[in-house]
């Protein structure tokens, strides 16, 4: 067979085969070329979105915390109980103050002495970003959460309380007065001074020892003096509890007197 014989592979194929040919792309170049696409526009993206590395993404968590050690430095006794900070309208608060940044600081300002950030307050922020100094006002709702006794259940004055009675529940303790219980143990035993609702929280003045002496009772009153001693009948007119003084008087006249309680059945009185 001659040169001229031998068949070209190129010719031999189809016409429409050989288009299609033509159009193949390597995967490669396939890959190349759309990674230049993403590069491109990932460029342009950066152009048009500028993103500052530095930039505050959280203001609001900043300043939390912040405040928080602003009322610790107040109340220190606060330091094991839980701090929440509910902002109100922090986000526009924020978007007009303008760009934050890592390095912003900022300060709880002292409005006076006796001023106590908790509840429903206003707080005064100082910004600073460098030698720029801004001032906002911040609404926010500051609670301070502790597990305190509460009442169960209704409890009627005079009842002596049992641990069915009690219950530990988280509190908003922030302007509570400080005559509350974070224990139920030591409340056992005690009496209602006056009926308590249920879920009430217990403080100091709702509850009381049990008296001695009860008011109405009978009681032996003493007399006693250097050489001799008088006992005679008596009532007591209050209640009455050990070593302290209540007032009696003798079961055949109707003067009051003051005397000590002794015991259960005794008053001492002095002439």
């Amino acid at each position: 067979m001659t040169k001229s014989q031998i068949p070209n592979p190129k010719q031999s194929l189809p016409a429409g085969r050989q288009v299609q040919n033509s159009n193949f792309q390597s995967p490669k170049l396939v890959i190349g070329h759309w990674s230049l696409v993403i590069i491109w526009l990932l460029v342009i993206g950066c152009w048009l979105f500028p993103v500052s590395a530095n930039a505050l993404n959280n203001p609001e968590q900043k300043v939390a915390e912040v405040i928080k050690g602003y009322i610790l430095t107040k109340y220190p006794d606060w330091s094991r109980d839980e701090i929440r900070l509910t902002f109100k309208f922090a986000e526009k608060t924020f978007a007009d103050v303008g760009k934050l940044t890592e390095d912003t600081r900022f300060r709880v300002l002292e409005i006076y002495p006796e001023f106590k950030p908790v509840g429903n307050v206003v707080l005064p922020i100082e910004i600073q970003n460098g030698e720029n100094i801004q001032k906002i006002l911040l609404r926010a709702k500051v609670e301070v959460l502790k597990r305190v006794a509460a009442a169960a259940k209704r409890i009627k004055k005079g009842k002596v309380l049992e641990a069915s009675d009690l219950k530990l529940e988280e509190r908003d303790i922030a302007l509570l007065p400080q005559k509350y219980f974070v224990e139920l143990y030591a409340l056992v035993g005690k009496e209602a001074k006056i009926t308590i609702p249920a879920n009430s929280t217990l403080f100091e003045w709702m509850l009381g020892d049990l008296p001695l002496i009860r008011r109405g009772s009978e009681v032996t009153i003493l007399v006693a003096e250097p050489g001799f001693t008088i006992k005679t009948k008596g009532q007591a007119l209050e209640d009455g509890y050990r070593d302290a003084e209540i007032k009696v008087k003798r079961a055949e006249s109707k003067k009051t007197i003051i005397g000590k309680v002794l015991s259960p059945t005794e008053v001492e009185v002095k002439l």
